[in-house]
């Protein structure tokens, strides 16, 4: 069967479409559009018109994919900036009357979970693993073995960038992480969210993004710190003409690799893995696998 996620992030909006037969998931269509929805966020409390705008055009046209591509089931879900909101319900029901299809606002918990699904399912990982998912609002991290572990911070790459915050804030907020980290002592760290694939990307200064090659990827902890050391020190304009980096995400990348670099310090772990495979690909297995519990039933 042919599925398709959406996930409304603080950012941009993404699409999947995915074809799902004998436990094997092959993707048909990725899409990414930045959108910024949670542009003013931090300041104002509330979705802006033009912010809801520009995120409604693209679902529409992530729609109009939806329905060329043959797609059995799909589902749109929002996260941190709608989750935040204090409009979210006039977001929901204006993506109700434009779209005819709601949008799930799924609590940070639910979100970190299906993302783990994601990750799990998209890398077969042998060995213990943290999902850390870096996004434009939050930050989860996500550990499910013999017992589990679930963190979300108020950090992301555009709240950070928004709110200016240093390297010594971020640090003061990842304490918890830090009394918590024999827990994990074992895992490797799995990054997943555009700050991490961007890390890739730079790092191979990728004219076209190539998911293959950023999913699996390893990045050395001081790989990590001299992208986020180079970039800080680089104007806005010069950070756009960076190859791997789309230039939509100049003004945020130093941010989220600021919050990568100190999350790195405080795990204490040398390397990690990045991930293409996160919550879009979660939402989908988790289609899947109702419709088959309920055929299974009929």
């Amino acid at each position: 069967m042919k599925y398709a996620s959406i996930d409304i992030g603080t950012n941009s909006c993404r699409l999947l479409i995915a074809e799902l037969r004998n436990d094997q998931l092959t993707v048909l269509k990725r899409d990414i559009q930045t959108t910024r929805i949670g542009a003013g966020l931090a300041a104002s409390g509330q979705i802006s018109q033009k912010a809801a705008e520009r995120t409604l055009q693209c679902l529409q046209g992530f729609q109009g994919e939806i329905d060329r591509g043959g797609v059995s089931e799909y589902r749109m879900v929002a996260t941190s900036a709608v989750r935040e909101a204090s409009n979210r319900i006039w977001f929901q029901d204006l993506c109700r009357e434009k779209l005819h299809k709601p949008v799930e606002v799924i609590s940070w918990e639910k979100e970190a979970l299906l993302t783990y699904k994601g990750v799990e399912k998209g890398l077969r990982a042998e060995q213990p693993v943290l999902v850390v998912d870096l996004g434009g609002g939050s930050t989860e991290l996500i550990y499910c073995r013999n017992h589990s572990y679930v963190k979300s911070l108020p950090l992301g790459a555009v709240k950070g960038a928004e709110m200016q915050i240093t390297d010594s804030q971020v640090r003061a907020m990842l304490g918890e992480i830090e009394e918590a980290r024999r827990d994990f002592a074992e895992a490797i760290p799995v990054f997943c969210g555009g700050t991490a694939t961007s890390a890739v990307a730079i790092k191979y200064a990728m004219t076209e993004y190539d998911p293959g090659l950023v999913h699996g990827q390893r990045l050395s902890r001081e790989e990590i710190e001299h992208c986020y050391a180079q970039l800080r020190e680089m104007p806005l304009d010069k950070r756009k003409q960076i190859k791997g980096l789309q230039a939509e995400r100049a003004d945020i990348i130093v941010y989220g690799l600021m919050i990568m670099v100190n999350l790195m310090q405080v795990l204490q772990k040398e390397w990690a893995v990045v991930s293409e495979s996160d919550l879009l690909e979660g939402l989908i297995w988790e289609m899947h696998e109702t419709s088959s519990a309920k055929s299974a039933s009929s």
